[in-house]
């Protein structure tokens, strides 16, 4: 019996090997064929398969290509990958693709990330429906594997989003947590003029150092230690499977992905005026101000990864932001990367020629708290409470519970991933404000908690 928690809203997860192993993934293999099949405006005849540096991952490649493979489809291996390498891989051959990674989360956890061709998003819980019926399924042929090597492809296509030749000399230190990205990273810089800090670039599945998720202040000390103790113009910190990415600037204070929004708003809207870029209902203030300030269409989306790229899509903008350290690029597929982040990065401080301290003061107009999360179970009632406390003001229901004043914002919405948790952010013109708005909620919210 299936452990049905393993199947979220936008991919698979679950603890290896008690809640995902090779058994389940060899039935999700065989799924996603079944899927693919039914799905796909084409016929369906390869998948690209990729997987994070996790010990558990290349276990569950093999039982997962095996599913595939007696589905009668073929597979290409792209090894040991980036997530993004496989978003690009699926966007490139205009093929389908799987990734065995459990993103930012501990060693003991694994799981996949599966698309349709182009890096089109697919319903999970249609894949989870099908696995009885693709039980009794079957092909005349086995599908092969072939191993393929998409690396030069990869590092050719990012580096296509930056002039090379315009970016200045620069000393950076990079944390890659052990995860997936370090090996491709080091390519890459060096064919820039980087003098860098490798951190953690050797991947390693049991993440020795800290876990993978740079978002978690506890993640990054080390790195903000380095920054600190060294004359570095930046600093930065990818995942597990390299799509979220983080920065602290030249003194080692953490920059608000928000911020980091708001920077490259300001880059892209300059080069292509009138554009549309999206963010999620979360995101400071300050990117749907930056947007306005520099003649873009702003459009608010509901937080998500798979939300956030199938708007981007359906509208054909030139931006997504996340404000967990994602970013959508329209050519990147409309999908994330760490790696392309990075670069735009560097352009920006080549072309700005400040420092990344400076360029964030100029946007830092508001103060926020650290996102809250809070186990209830009766969530509709205490979102309901919190829409009653604040009867008058301009509400929406985009995503949970909105709330937006002169003079603040907050957002109170169930999550995604964790059915029991509720997560509230709140961002107001002054600490003041920001702490009366807080403390009115908690009075609201305590009594509810587990």
């Amino acid at each position: 019996m299936i452990n049905q928690s393993i199947f979220r809203a936008y991919d698979i997860r679950g603890i290896y090997p008690g809640e995902l192993n090779e058994e389940i993934a060899y039935k999700i293999g065989r799924a996603f064929s079944v899927y693919l099949k039914e799905n796909e405006n084409k016929n369906v005849e390869q998948v690209i398969v990729g997987y994070d540096a996790r010990v558990s991952s290349p276990i569950l490649k093999r039982a997962f290509t095996e599913g595939l493979m007696d589905e009668g489809i073929d597979v290409l291996g792209a090894g040991l990958t980036t997530v993004d390498m496989i978003y690009f891989a699926s966007g490139f051959f205009h093929l389908p693709a799987a990734m065995i990674t459990a993103s930012h989360n501990g060693k003991e956890f694994n799981g996949f990330k599966l698309m349709k061709s182009d890096v089109g998003s697919i319903v999970i819980d249609d894949v989870k429906n099908i696995i009885d019926k693709a039980e009794n399924s079957g092909a005349e042929k086995k599908g092969t594997l072939v191993e393929k090597d998409i690396t030069g492809e990869y590092i050719k296509h990012v580096l296509s989003f930056i002039n090379t030749d315009a970016i200045r000399p620069m000393r950076v230190a990079i944390d890659a947590s052990s995860g997936a990205v370090g090996p491709v990273l080091k390519i890459i810089l060096e064919k820039l003029p980087m003098e860098y800090t490798a951190m953690n670039f050797s991947p390693n599945g049991e993440f020795p150092y800290h876990e993978p998720d740079p978002t978690r202040e506890k993640n990054i000390t080390d790195l903000k230690n380095k920054i600190s103790a060294g004359h570095y113009h930046f600093g930065c910190a990818f995942d597990g499977d390299g799509d979220r990415i983080i920065f602290v600037d030249e003194k080692g204070e953490f920059v608000s992905s928000s911020i980091i929004g708001a920077l490259f708003v300001k880059y892209f809207l300059k080069k292509n005026p009138l554009s549309k870029i999206v963010y999620s209902v979360i995101a400071g203030k300050i990117v749907s101000d930056t947007i306005s300030i520099y003649n873009g269409e702003a459009v608010r989306e509901r937080v998500g990864h798979t939300f956030i790229s199938e708007r981007l899509k359906k509208i054909r903008g030139i931006l997504g932001i996340e404000t967990s350290g994602h970013y959508f690029f329209n050519k990147n597929f409309y999908a994330d990367s760490g790696i392309i982040t990075f670069l735009i990065m560097l352009d920006i401080l080549s072309s700005e020629k400040k420092s990344l301290s400076v360029l964030v003061g100029e946007f830092s107009k508001y103060v926020s708290i650290p996102e809250m999360n809070f186990r209830i179970e009766q969530s509709e009632e205490v979102i309901k409470k919190v829409a009653q406390n604040f009867e008058g003001y301009d509400l929406d229901w985009l995503d949970g519970l909105s709330v937006r004043t002169p003079d603040f914002w907050l957002n109170l919405r169930p999550s995604n991933t964790e059915s029991i948790l509720l997560r509230l952010n709140i961002e107001a013109k002054s600490e003041l404000i920001l702490n009366r708005v807080k403390n009115n909620l908690l009075s609201i919210i305590r009594p509810f908690v587990k």
